[in-house]
């Protein structure tokens, strides 16, 4: 005989019992009886402690939720359309006048005792089960009423009875049997021996089919429930959670104690003593398999299973360098927390033995605090303890899953992961079951938390990477085409999901947690977009506290560089294509380094110099290990790249023309041939070869003649000023040709100078043969010095920039863990 179990949640109105009824006839194809418990009507329990205590305050409201109550009541058994109504609702009457006594007694008596509430509360379940059971009739199956306090005796603990189970399991198996019934029982409610009411706590309902599927030898317990079964965390904090498909009884126990609120933890120790199958399914998706709770086989691995969380806790902390006895000290604690009736949730102590912390359920923080202080009263007098104090606002994650002992660098990739996203763990301890690592965040990070660690822990379907952008320009656009085109590759190749959580242009903004299509990203903007204000972006960014965030400044100004440091703070990583920052004076260069090392986030940068070509890499990794530059020879301007390379047997005038009608160079091309750019990009090449200068350490060469260099010269006249002084080089690019070489716009770095200036080189020189808008980079350092390091090709270019910040992107992704 299978034993099932439905919460008020399946039972919330007619509707939902009528989907009861039709899983239950769809069961009974196979199965001959089956043991039916059934919870009050959702809601119903709260309603009835909210009208005992008005009642017991003398609050005449009291009767007002009653007639509520009794209506609602009447109003499921018509909507049932049961066929002997006035016969269910005589029985009905019965109970609600019998109720209403009660009540009564406790308005004039202000009295509520534990005896009352149990009996008070029994009503709920009693209610349900016989308006169901008549339904049931009514509907063609066999179904008797089963009032759970006949055959549950327990003691007369009435809130918290425990249960006689040899008394129990008899009365059990002499009124249930296999003869083709379908038993509707009472759940959560019992009976002591003098058959006054009990109530089996939380979870009763639970707990009352377990204690029924083991002393009937069930093959089976289904607990049904509103979800699919156990999830790998909270479905209303991680949005990709799924569904576990199978959990042990200590995995499962685990799960519930420390937040998951499918199952209640002790309601499972009489099918595990039975070695019961427990399996929880959703009453409003049957077909769904749901998770099997059942017991461990040693052939079988159970790894990492899923996180819960109990939500709101406070941290009693015990701290003074003169406790003798730590595990003395440990011992006091829990005698007197006993003593006060209050659960420990978790406790933990530093290595050093000087601080132990306690994690309780705060309504008992106070009570706890002068437990203690009460019990180390002479401690405290004689300073060997300094302190004891209370930190509200924190919440307890658990990590649950069999073989966490077996499986290497757990610990590390939740500690790591949290790090990188700025979450602080208050507290840490692992259960001596080896079965769950337990952290202690502040409240305010839970959420964040939660998805973090399902992220990084491969209980997600995908990793979700939060990206912020500004600029949606030709670099920004094409990006967004790239988060498009490369879904499926990340997808499949490394687990990661892109999500456009913000966007903003100089115009519109728009921010959602769910994300924005980045193929409609214009339309949504116009229409669903706010006016961009980019100090509201960016605090609204921050005020959201996403897991996995990265800021992307696609702009060209400098507008935005100075909340970099700002963002960096607050755990968000940042991807930029600007250089600007990185060319600011050397103190706020390395302000934004050490907020991105303080925060343990990464400030990314790699299209400052030659778009998508790995120069500011390569640097990297060579400091990285150890290795010095000793030199460095680049053209890192694709422009005067193309300027150069097509600077054959034309004049310098027309060759600049030319590139300016192809779009190698800004509507001004001054901006490009005074070679600040080039200058720009060759500081931040220096810079991250560990050479501490600043712009104006580099001798730049202009190519601007010098009466068109002021603000006050338009670019016309400018046009008009190159074509009358561009005789000198002219003349340099003929006698470099004379010599056979040619001329090239070079920024170096040798022998302590850095220059940026034309150079003749001859066909031996790596940069001869560049052509178009190429860059190009040679290496030297102490390791590579005889051959250099040469990396060459396209350097400039929305299509290869939005390469490589997509990249960067995806660096940071792989970086979070």
């Amino acid at each position: 005989m299978k034993v099932f179990k439905f919460g008020g949640s399946s039972v919330g109105n007619a509707e939902r019992i009528i989907k009861v009824k039709d899983i239950l006839t769809n069961t009974l194809v196979e199965e001959k009886s089956i043991a039916v418990v059934f919870s009050a009507f959702q809601g119903v329990t709260d309603e009835i402690i909210t009208i005992s205590k008005l009642a017991e305050n003398g609050d005449l409201l009291y009767k007002e939720h009653f007639e509520e109550l009794k209506l609602r009541h009447r109003n499921v058994i018509e909507e049932l359309g049961v066929k002997n109504y006035l016969e269910l609702q005589k029985e009905i009457d019965h109970y609600f006048y019998e109720f209403e006594n009660l009540l009564y007694g406790v308005f004039i008596l202000h009295e509520l005792t534990q005896r009352t509430k149990a009996r008070l509360l029994s009503y709920g379940e009693i209610l349900s089960c016989t308006i169901i059971t008549a339904f049931f009739k009514d509907s063609g199956l066999d179904a008797i009423f089963v009032d759970a306090r006949r055959i549950i005796k327990t003691n007369d603990q009435f809130e918290k009875a425990k249960v006689d189970f040899d008394k129990t399991n008899k009365l059990i198996n002499k009124i249930i049997s296999p003869n083709n019934k379908v038993y509707v029982v009472t759940g959560f409610i019992s009976s002591t021996d003098n058959n006054e009411t009990t109530t089996l706590g939380r979870g009763g309902s639970d707990y009352t089919a377990s204690i029924l599927g083991a002393a009937l030898d069930s093959e089976e317990i289904v607990i049904w429930t509103d979800v699919d079964g156990i999830m790998t965390a909270d479905p209303n904090k991680v949005a990709d959670v799924r569904t576990i498909k199978a959990v042990t009884y200590e995995e499962a126990i685990e799960l519930s104690y420390f937040g998951a609120k499918v199952i209640h933890p002790p309601t499972m120790l009489p099918a595990l003593s039975k070695k019961i199958k427990l399996r929880i399914k959703n009453t409003f998706n049957p077909s769904h398999k749901g998770t099997v709770i059942i017991e461990k086989e040693p052939s079988v691995r159970f790894n990492l299973k899923g996180i819960s969380s109990i939500d709101n806790i406070s941290i009693l902390r015990v701290k003074g360098g003169g406790m003798r006895s730590i595990e003395r000290t440990i011992a006091r604690i829990f005698n007197a927390l006993a003593g006060a009736d209050i659960s420990v949730l978790l406790i933990t102590q530093g290595s050093s033995g000087n601080s132990i912390s306690i994690a309780i359920t705060p309504d008992t923080a106070d009570l706890a605090k002068e437990a203690l202080l009460s019990e180390f009263r002479l401690e405290l007098l004689q300073n060997e303890i300094e302190e004891i104090t209370i930190l509200h606002e924190h919440s307890i994650i658990a990590i649950v899953g069999e073989d966490m002992i077996d499986t290497p660098g757990v610990s590390g990739k939740v500690f790591q992961a949290l790090g990188k996203n700025g979450i602080n763990i208050v507290a840490t301890a692992q259960g001596s079951s080896q079965l769950n690592i337990s952290v202690v965040v502040r409240k305010s990070q839970l959420q964040k938390a939660l998805n973090v660690l399902h992220d990084s822990l491969g209980l997600s379907n995908e990793k979700i990477i939060n990206v912020f952008m500004v600029g949606p320009g030709l670099v920004g656009s094409a990006l967004l085409d790239s988060f498009i085109s490369r879904e499926s590759v990340l997808k499949n190749s490394m687990n990661i999901k892109i999500k456009l959580t913000g966007l903003a242009n100089s115009k519109k903004m728009l921010i959602k947690t769910k994300g924005l299509n980045p193929a409609k990203w214009q339309e949504i903007l116009s229409s669903d977009g706010s006016d961009s204000n980019l100090d509201e972006f960016v605090q609204e960014m921050i005020k959201m506290n996403l897991s996995n965030s990265i800021f992307v400044d696609c702009t060209s100004s400098a507008l935005l560089i100075h909340k970099y440091s700002e963002i960096l703070s607050h755990s968000i990583s940042v991807v930029t294509p600007n250089k600007i920052a990185n060319t600011q004076k050397r103190e706020f260069y390395t302000n934004i380094r050490n907020e991105a090392d303080k925060h343990n986030v990464q400030f990314r940068y790699s299209t400052n110099v030659g778009a998508g070509l790995p120069f500011v890499e390569i640097i990297k990794d060579r400091t990285g290990c150890g290795d010095k530059i000793t030199e460095i020879q680049s053209v890192v301007s694709g422009s005067l790249s193309y300027i150069f390379n097509s600077f054959g047997n034309e004049d310098f005038y027309n060759v600049v023309k030319k590139a300016r009608s192809h779009g190698f160079t800004e509507p001004d091309p001054r901006d490009d041939l005074s070679g600040t750019d080039a200058a720009r990009k060759l500081l931040i090449l220096l810079r991250e070869s560990e050479y501490q200068l600043e712009l104006e350490d580099i001798e730049v060469e202009s190519l601007v003649p010098e009466s068109a260099r002021g603000e006050n010269v338009s670019v016309n006249e400018f046009w008009d000023i190159l074509e009358t002084e561009q005789e000198t080089i002219n003349k340099k690019r003929d006698e470099s040709v004379k010599k056979g070489e040619k001329l090239c716009y070079i920024a170096s770095y040798c022998d302590g100078k850095a220059t940026v200036k034309v150079e003749s080189i001859n066909p031996s020189h790596p940069f001869f043969n560049l052509s178009g808008s190429e860059n190009i980079i040679s290496i030297r350092t102490n390791i590579y010095y005889d051959i250099p390091l040469v990396i060459r090709g396209n350097g400039a270019g929305a299509r290869v920039t939005s390469a490589g910040v997509f990249d960067d992107i995806i660096r940071i992704a792989k970086f979070l863990g």
